[in-house]
């Protein structure tokens, strides 16, 4: 089949960078999900990384035709690009083949260091592929596809007057953020039970105890900010550390174990008391935990009016390797938990209940290496509404716990787990911005002779810092500028992106005007 009969260079002109920028951001976000590269994860595979070798994972017929799918439309876009330079089949075949390869290598090495992913050969040769099946379904359907898709363009940017522009990126972002809103409330903890108990060294099931000395716990009802947790673990005094104070046990003194705000029933001994049962600093071990007997529903009511808690726990756990259990837990049962932080070895592993963690995921954190022998760790572990943080002597863990409305989003579709928890911030902010910025993009091209930097203004930075500032007043989390420049680059990716083939209008004018000249021409 010869491809160059095919007029086609102009739809091509219009529509290559487009679908090729388009194709490549599916290939990254369906393959480095969730984004966070771990330069020690190749550690565990033999080898050289360059090589890659064999994934070790089981290769089904799903498996192969996936990838194949993933790099049809990058094998079209490449076709295109080589169409609109006048290249021929062959020419189109060879770079969909080079470059899928290519692409896919890049691709499968990055995974490498991705601990959640598999990397081989396989997907290479699969996605390769898939790269020159674009190919032909370029040859066979491009043409077509492409000037219709260029037509439609024609239709809608001809019945989009500055006016209509406007009024459609308001509904859009409307929309969007009435949405998100309604995301970022299944966050809340609105799901706590008022019948749970608190326990120090088990749980309500009495089947995890923990074996070690807990000499101080702390709770409020509030986030409590980095700087007062850090003079905290200090030993300093913080002007604000009285505020949302719900709880204070404090076991270096000797017992009855009371609570010193007096909101809460004092602390007793389970199942039996130990030989010394006020002694200070008691030990707590398999024989003997604490707990407040009677529900402490007061409490419960407090933190889940407010969405936010702040738990700080001294303690010293006896074992290191082997030790175990809840060292902290707000609980009925072994399934009904509102809170706990567990000692799993060195590891900290830090729970609680909202909407999102009763089904179809596993959003407990496991913290690594918190734990060292005979050493007394001030744990502070904090929710905002939104976000989760735990703080070791006073300094805050790098990795971050954030519950937006893109967890919320894929929570509802698919199985949920913590490690995904930050590339969900990513992916929603994409689903959200990248079509408002082909919006602004489109609504760009009308407002290029009046009040274009208005129209920037307005449709472009404004959203994301509204974006944020909603997010902010519904969770009263604190602001993350983070998140607002990652906002503004992918509405300015759309909007770039909408306007990727612009440079080849000239070339689809000169088509029309030659078109509209055949006829004149042939009666002369």
């Amino acid at each position: 089949m010869n491809i160059q009969a095919l007029r086609r260079e102009p739809a091509c002109a219009r529509w290559s960078n487009r679908i090729l920028l388009l194709s490549l951001l599916g290939i990254g976000y369906l393959t480095l999900f969730p984004f966070q590269l771990h330069p020690g994860a190749f550690r565990a595979i033999r080898g050289i990384p360059f090589f890659l070798g064999n994934s070790g994972k089981e290769y089904f017929t799903r498996d192969f035709f996936l990838n194949v799918l993933l790099f049809v439309p990058f094998g079209f876009g490449v076709s295109a690009q080589v169409r609109k330079r006048n290249g021929g089949l062959l020419k189109c075949f060879l770079w969909s083949l080079a470059l899928g390869a290519l692409v896919s290598y890049c691709v499968e090495f990055m995974q490498l260091y991705i601990p959640e992913r598999d990397s081989g050969w396989e997907d290479v040769f699969s996605n390769a592929a898939g790269s020159v099946v674009g190919c032909f379904l370029f040859a066979f359907l491009g043409g077509p596809l492409l000037e219709w898709l260029s037509r439609c363009e024609d239709w809608i940017l001809s019945r989009l007057s500055p006016g209509r522009t406007a009024i459609l990126v308001l509904a859009y972002f409307a929309a969007a953020f009435g949405i998100s809103a309604y995301l970022q409330n299944e966050t809340r903890l609105s799901n706590w039970d008022p019948r749970c108990i608190l326990f120090v060294g088990n749980d309500a099931a009495g089947a995890a105890p923990w074996a070690g000395k807990v000499f101080l716990l702390e709770i409020w009802n509030r986030a409590l900010p980095p700087g007062t947790i850090q003079r905290l673990a200090a030993r300093e005094s913080a002007e604000d550390e009285s505020s949302g104070l719900l709880a204070r046990y404090d076991f270096r003194r000797s017992g009855p174990f009371q609570d010193q705000n007096k909101f809460l029933p004092p602390l007793n001994w389970e199942p039996e008391q130990p030989q010394q049962p006020y002694a200070v600093t008691p030990e707590l071990g398999d024989k003997a935990w604490l707990s407040t007997r009677a529900p402490v529903e007061n409490l419960t009511r407090h933190i889940e009016k407010t969405s936010k808690f702040t738990i700080r726990v001294v303690c010293l756990p006896d074992a290191i390797e082997r030790g175990s259990g809840r060292i902290v837990s707000l609980s009925r049962s072994a399934d009904n938990v509102n809170f706990h932080l567990r000692q799993r070895g060195a590891d900290l592993v830090f729970y609680f209940r909202n909407p999102l963690t009763e089904r179809r995921s596993i959003l407990a954190w496991p913290l690594p290496g918190i734990f060292q022998a005979g050493k007394v760790r001030d744990v502070a572990s904090v929710y905002d509404g939104s976000d989760a943080y735990v703080y070791v002597d006073g300094q805050a863990v790098p990795r971050n716990y954030r519950l937006g409305p893109g967890a919320s989003l894929f929570h509802a579709i698919r199985f949920v787990q913590t490690p995904e928890l930050s590339g969900y911030v990513v992916v929603y902010d994409t689903i959200l911005f990248l079509p408002a910025g082909m919006l602004v993009g489109l609504g760009a091209r009308k407002w290029r002779r009046r009040g274009i930097a208005v129209w920037l203004v307005l449709g472009w930075f404004l959203p994301a810092v509204l974006y944020e500032a909603l997010l902010v007043v519904q969770t009263g989390r604190r602001i993350w500028l983070g998140n607002i420049a990652m906002s503004l680059v992918f509405e300015l990716a759309g909007m770039l992106l909408i306007n990727a083939d612009r440079l080849a209008a000239p070339l689809v004018e000169d088509e029309r005007a030659a078109t509209r000249d055949a006829p004149r021409a042939e009666k002369i």
